[in-house]
């Protein structure tokens, strides 16, 4: 159930290092984003804390994509009107996305390329390579690894278009994994996963923040995932953030019923409290 990896060479991280380094990883302030007359999202303030597995939790148009989206400057071309500061330890967000310190797998990712599953995930390390370099032998063997940790091992050799919706939902967390950045974010990454992938990479996620004190923010829909793997929960409901803190502190059954409008109990088990 654990990463193989865990321990990574020291020259492949040094250069993001000094990202994410204090208590706050991420600020948002007077971030509004509209389409016409429509507000799709509406932060006054919000501090996301660093070395932190962080999930964003509401209802189906609460804002949570809009947020990612909002952080990774997606919005270009979209027809939003945008407005607001989001930095990251004080540094603008155009600055770290350029020197490539987050990596990011979305909701819709796309298989278009000719690619065998291997060189689909040896596409993390292409923006710390020159045009002219190719992965290294250290590249591939932890792609190997990464690929063995997320059962992908016996389609190495397999052309991307040819799995299945929660094989290419893993290669693409494997592609994002192989950027060995400091910060990672994930819309939805349970998507099209069984219940025991699902927990797998979830378990994962955590033991990247306790271990290699990553962070990593992340959509999520299944609440009882949200409780049990995350250390934080930020509710949104309408474009707004409602509450954000300990996920005992933010999800409260009562605050959870009223903000997804349908009757929500939480049951204590062995392993933690399961939302129905």
């Amino acid at each position: 159930m654990f990463p193989s990896f865990f321990t990574t060479d020291k020259a492949s991280t040094d250069h993001f290092a000094d990202l994410g380094d204090g208590d706050e990883l991420l600020t948002m302030q007077n971030v509004h984003i509209a389409h016409g007359d429509k507000t799709l999202l509406s932060v006054n303030a919000i501090t996301i804390p660093s070395h932190k597995l962080v999930a964003f939790i509401g209802p189906n148009g609460a804002g949570k994509s809009t947020l990612l989206h909002t952080i990774l400057d997606q919005h270009t071309g979209s027809g939003l009107t945008t407005s607001g500061q989001i930095t990251i330890q004080g540094r603008s967000m155009d600055e770290v996305l350029g020197a490539g310190h987050i990596a990011w797998v979305g909701q819709h990712e796309r298989f278009e390329l000719p690619l065998t599953v291997l060189d689909y995930a040896l596409l993390g390390v292409t923006p710390n390579l020159a045009w002219y370099q190719r992965p290294k032998t250290a590249h591939v063997n932890r792609a190997r690894h990464l690929l063995h940790d997320f059962e992908l091992t016996s389609l190495l050799s397999a052309r991307v278009q040819t799995l299945s919706g929660g094989e290419k939902q893993r290669l693409a967390i494997v592609r994002a994994l192989m950027q060995d950045t400091s910060v990672l974010m994930f819309d939805e990454p349970t998507n099209h996963l069984d219940i025991r992938h699902q927990r797998f990479l979830l378990q994962y996620l955590h033991n990247l923040v306790r271990y290699e004190r990553k962070s990593i923010l992340v959509v999520l829909h299944d609440l009882t995932h949200a409780h049990r793997y995350t250390d934080e929960v930020v509710l949104l409901h309408g474009g707004e953030v409602i509450a954000q803190g300990a996920p005992d502190t933010v999800m409260t059954a009562d605050q959870l019923s009223e903000m997804y409008h349908v009757d929500i109990k939480a049951h204590k088990t062995t392993d933690g409290l399961v939302f129905v």
